[in-house]
């Protein structure tokens, strides 16, 4: 990952996990449009149940997001 300011650059690596965790094709520029395709893929998890799974899911898609300076 190369992060200059808020544009952001993913490995191939990196653009596939983040495709399979959010669904998200379209490859984000931003810090914003990263962690907010995260953000709606937890919120969707916790919309779909409430199961311990779930949960741990969604935990692990909100530690995935990239702090802001």
């Amino acid at each position: 990952m190369i992060k200059l300011g808020d544009k952001l650059r993913l490995s191939e690596r990196e653009l596939g996990a983040f495709r399979k965790m959010t669904g998200v094709y379209q490859t984000p520029a931003t810090v914003d449009e990263h962690n907010g395709a995260l953000e709606r893929a937890a919120l969707a998890w916790m919309d779909e149940d409430d199961s311990p799974a779930s949960r741990l899911l969604q935990a692990v898609l909100l530690a995935e997001r990239i702090p802001k300076e």
